[in-house]
């Protein structure tokens, strides 16, 4: 009677699992900031990236989607600063002769072509070494395990050097976040489309003919081959 009893139990609650884990993963969901008027008000998700696992996943995605949309955001301000033709004087390297003039003059992933191997592997290993201390050295915890995702703690005040945040309040603090998963969205957009539309000319229409963004549109690691 005993194993029959659990042999009775056990299939049902191995069901009820998954569906209890979805249903946490969409509360969650439901709960997280992020919306506004431009998705209606309601969560964008037309692929159920929610459904694809619990609060573990959700934290994941949620992370990624901070970590990319600042990483575009630094980004395009890069590009602007590039084809604005702001740099710095003198030379990126003296030894191979690459001045920061000559990058300049480049198209965008032309100029990344052209830096020095040396100088490509210090900023691979950086981005590296980031990625290392966000998922194994932060002190406020991994964000599958209750740190909050995008929270950087072992970077300190890089990020807010003046303490800006420092003097606002916990609504306008909110009122922050949300401005930065939303600009960074827009940024990624941005950035996807400015890589198409240099991949394949006409593809994004407002970036049609921009004399801004010529040469060639791969950039790999460590240059074109």
């Amino acid at each position: 009677m005993m194993v029959g009893g659990v042999s009775g139990f056990a299939p049902g609650a191995a069901v009820q699992a998954p569906k209890l884990q979805q249903l946490s993963a969409q509360m969650g969901v439901e709960s997280m900031v992020g919306t506004g008027p431009e998705t209606g008000g309601k969560m964008f998700d037309p692929l159920g990236f929610n459904t694809m696992g619990g609060d573990k996943s959700l934290a994941f995605f949620r992370h990624a989607e901070i970590k990319h949309g600042r990483v575009a955001m630094a980004g395009v301000v890069g590009l602007l600063v590039h084809i604005n033709h702001i740099h710095f004087p003198g030379y990126l390297s003296p030894t191979f002769g690459v001045s920061f003039a000559e990058l300049s003059a480049m198209g965008p992933f032309d100029a990344w072509n052209a830096v020095p191997l040396l100088g490509q592997l210090q900023v691979i290993l950086t981005i590296a070494g980031l990625e290392h201390a966000s998922e194994c050295l932060d002190p406020a915890g991994h964000y599958t395990k209750g740190g909050e995702p995008g929270n950087l703690k072992f970077l300190k005040n890089f990020w807010d050097t003046p303490g800006f945040t420092k003097k606002l309040s916990s609504q306008q603090l909110a009122e922050k976040r949300l401005s930065e998963i939303k600009n960074g969205r827009l940024a990624m957009i941005g950035m996807a489309s400015i890589c198409s539309s240099m991949a394949i000319p006409g593809s994004v229409p407002l970036l049609k003919g921009a004399a801004a963004l010529t040469g060639t549109a791969v950039a790999l690691p460590f240059g074109s081959f």
